[in-house]
């Protein structure tokens, strides 16, 4: 039978469980020299064995495909959000009505070049970014702040701080209301509350401001991929399009001390209060491509908030001629 951990343990604790598990397998690999067997390097713990990415070739109609696919991903973020009561700001919501207009107006010049470059048209969301970006970190947005019961049950560790149970506690960044039952606590029993007011909006201006950014830096970095001329003025186009819509987000977002990076004059880029990385309109000289970092959620027991990672597209997220779109 698997085996389970039946009292709480700490950090220290799962470090010394970890370096048990290394110094063991070490000493299995260590004794096994006169075994038989494949010569490959060992495995240590669990974790299942990985799949080999399919080996398709990549050629124009793929990377249009995939452009598609990133324009429709970006369609879904924002009927989403504006489904969602009061995630938005007022004064964002036409704006993020635009932007739904935008991203189909971009993703049906990439249709027409696909069928162009013989392909078949893309119409869905990227899959893989959906399920390993947009849906986890809109779950994320979303959640509740977590407290854990401390040994006197009457005491809470919530954002780092270790205060008594109460309907609404203050906290540093602010205050936050109780939403679970308090009726025959325990120790390490979990308490939820409701996100610091406006935290949920914050989360969501920057995550689309920075949806806006790897937008734009797809389209930069297929410009050199693609062979076809009118693919790569598309591709220039659109790019230009989502750097204008991002920066509006940023500026949206931050207001003036949205514009500019300190950066670009050799001054730090402090994160905001709530520990968000702050993104700019104008981030660097030029356009980057390079991964683009927010954070997202509730602090965790000790305040930590969990860093979400974007990325322009690659082997796994390629919309490959061999994939079919079920809508």
């Amino acid at each position: 039978m698997p085996f389970e951990l039946t009292s709480p343990t700490s950090r220290r604790d799962a470090l010394k469980i970890g370096g048990l598990s290394i110094t063991l397998g070490a000493l299995v690999a260590a004794c096994g020299e006169d075994r038989g067997g494949s010569e490959e390097a060992g495995r240590v713990g669990s974790a299942p064995v990985p799949t080999a990415l399919p080996d398709y070739p990549v050629d124009d109609a793929v990377l249009l495909r995939t452009a598609s696919s990133l324009e429709q991903t970006g369609v879904t973020i924002y009927e989403t959000l504006l489904d969602m009561d009061g995630v938005l700001p007022d004064d964002v919501v036409p704006i993020a009505e635009q932007l739904v207009q935008n991203h189909q107006m971009v993703a049906d010049q990439m249709d027409e070049l696909t069928t162009q470059a013989g392909g078949e048209v893309w119409t869905c969301p990227n899959p893989w970014l959906m399920e390993r970006l947009v849906t986890p970190t809109l779950e994320l947005i979303q959640s509740n702040i977590v407290g854990v019961v401390l040994e006197d049950t009457s005491m809470v560790q919530v954002l780092a701080e270790e205060t008594t149970i109460a309907p609404v506690i203050t906290t540093p960044q602010g205050d936050i209301s109780l939403i679970s039952s308090t009726d025959d606590l325990q120790e390490g029993d979990e308490l939820e509350f409701d996100r610091l007011e406006g935290a949920a909006t914050d989360d969501v201006m920057a995550f689309i401001q920075a949806f806006e950014s790897l937008a734009a830096a797809s389209h930069q970095e297929l410009v050199s991929a693609t062979s076809i001329l009118e693919a790569r003025t598309a591709h220039l186009d659109a790019a230009t399009l989502e750097a204008r819509q991002a920066s509006v987000l940023a500026v949206a977002l931050y207001g003036n001390e949205g514009y500019l990076s300190p950066a670009l004059v050799g001054e730090d880029v402090p994160p905001t209060e709530r520990g968000q990385i702050r993104h700019f309109a104008i981030e660097s000289a030029f356009g980057q491509t390079a991964q683009i970092e927010i954070k997202a959620g509730p602090g965790d027991l000790n305040n930590v908030r969990r860093s979400v990672v974007l990325q322009t597209p690659a082997a796994n997220s390629l919309i490959y001629n061999e994939l079919s779109c079920d809508a």
